[in-house]
């Protein structure tokens, strides 16, 4: 049994069990406000029976408020973080009547069963708040011939926004790898190709534009669920964020995806795009 919080740098450290049952940290930490949670074998759990707080992300954290006090704020000073003995005398999550309750993020991908517009309208009917959103243009490049692609690697520029960036997609031992790493990603396009030079000089001296792909994502908010619906070319998806108990998040998720209309996601071979563009 762990604890991680921020007075320790969400580094898990040993609890020690007491005679009573219950699990004990002594910590020296100035007046304030901290988040935790326990780390029961590699599992991030909270204890239900202590207070509880959502950060930024909406991840719940149990939480420490340390007063101001006559014996607060000097390094002599400790408090106390502990879970209290179960029935089982286990505060473990198979403890019976055990207060930990594991917290998971939950995420899934649908395609829309209408056009972007409608999926916006209906997570406004849905008293959604919109979060962000963004507009990009994908570019693909290639050689005449498909050199990288028939590789299995895909090298794209997104224009558009504050900054342009690139990122190569590449398929490794059958798992897609992404690199956003400008210097990686120059490193593997000299190897690919047998140039030198920067992404920018081989591109020019080597590749052609293959197809461009206009890119908008809208982030919404229902409550604790985060919605993220991305039109990509044809493609239009959107994913559903819950953070919650495992049981609970994927409820939540499956009534709010049959709620806003969503389908099974289907997504057509970029591939196949390319290779239709030539």
């Amino acid at each position: 049994m762990k604890v991680a919080g921020e007075f320790n740098s969400w580094e898990p450290q040993d609890l020690n069990k007491q005679e009573d049952g219950s699990w004990v940290a002594k910590l020296s930490l100035v007046p304030g406000k901290y988040m935790y949670k326990f780390v029961v074998d590699g599992d991030w759990l909270v204890n239900q029976d202590m207070p509880t707080v959502s950060d930024d992300t909406n991840v719940k954290n149990n939480l420490l408020e340390v007063e101001d006090g006559e014996n607060s704020g000097d390094s002599d000073s400790w408090e106390k973080v502990s879970i209290p003995e179960t029935e089982a005398g286990d505060a473990g999550p198979g403890g019976n009547g055990s207060v930990l309750q594991k917290i998971a993020v939950v995420e899934r991908i649908f395609s829309l069963s209408g056009s972007f517009e409608d999926a916006v309208k209906e997570v406004k009917a849905s008293n959604g708040t919109l979060v962000e959103e963004k507009c990009f243009t994908d570019v693909y490049y290639d050689t005449a011939e498909y050199q990288m692609l028939r590789k299995g690697v895909w090298l794209k520029k997104r224009i558009g926004g504050v900054d342009e960036s690139w990122q190569v997609r590449a398929v490794v031992n059958q798992k897609l790898k992404i690199c956003d790493d400008i210097d990686t990603i120059t490193k593997q396009v000299e190897t690919e190709l047998g140039e030198k030079g920067s992404i920018e000089e081989i591109v020019t001296r080597k590749l052609q534009e293959m197809t461009r792909v206009t890119l908008k994502v809208s982030k919404w908010r229902i409550g604790e669920m985060e919605i993220e619906m991305k039109k990509e070319g044809e493609v239009e998806t959107a994913m559903i964020r819950v953070v919650g108990d495992i049981v609970t998040a994927l409820k939540e998720l499956e009534e709010s995806a049959n709620k806003l209309k969503l389908v099974s996601f289907h997504a057509p071979s970029l591939a196949a795009k390319l290779t239709g563009a030539a």
